[in-house]
């Protein structure tokens, strides 16, 4: 069957999709980098990071099926952050894991996607939306009304310390 006519629906997600959720975000990444990790690994801790989020709300996710198969995916994480004086009750939002398998590609189901998390967000009083956006996926996102920030700085911590304070944790 080709892709024209495959019965493709976007929905919002649920926990029960976290599994599909999981594989989406691993083929994602898969294709942008390669790693030595354990692809058991990975969905384990995808499913229980993601899968807590979703249950306590923090995370928004949804999916594109094809006649029942999840081929795409887009995530809503977002936090309370402090007033201003002119905004007393603020919220941000950060998309993540906006991922179309290949053959599904250009059928607009990351714009479909896009849209629902976008009015859910509204609908979540979330003010601001940030995302980083793959080189492939900017045009979609500048077309939908993202813009470029200058603002933003950014930092990366070193694994190691993460990874010591995560075993401090767990021995505690």
């Amino acid at each position: 069957m080709t892709n024209e006519r495959a019965d493709i629906r976007c929905r919002q997600a649920t926990g029960a999709d976290v599994e599909a959720l999981a594989e989406l975000r691993w083929q994602m990444s898969s294709e942008r980098e390669s790693s030595d990790g354990s692809h058991e690994d990975y969905i384990g801790a995808f499913c229980k990071t993601v899968g807590d989020e979703l249950a306590r709300g923090t995370y928004r996710a949804w999916l594109a099926e094809a006649d029942g198969t999840p081929v795409a995916c887009a995530v809503l994480i977002w936090w309370p952050m402090p007033p201003t004086l002119d905004e007393l009750h603020r919220r941000r939002g950060y998309v993540s894991s906006v991922y179309t398998r290949p053959e599904y590609r250009r059928l607009g189901l990351a714009r479909t996607m896009m849209e629902m998390l976008l009015a859910e967000a509204r609908d979540l009083g979330i003010r601001k939306v940030l995302l980083n956006s793959s080189t492939m996926g900017r045009q979609l996102y500048l077309n939908m009304g993202f813009q470029m920030n200058e603002r933003v700085l950014e930092i990366k911590l070193s694994k190691a310390a993460a990874n010591k304070r995560a075993l401090l944790a767990k021995a505690a």
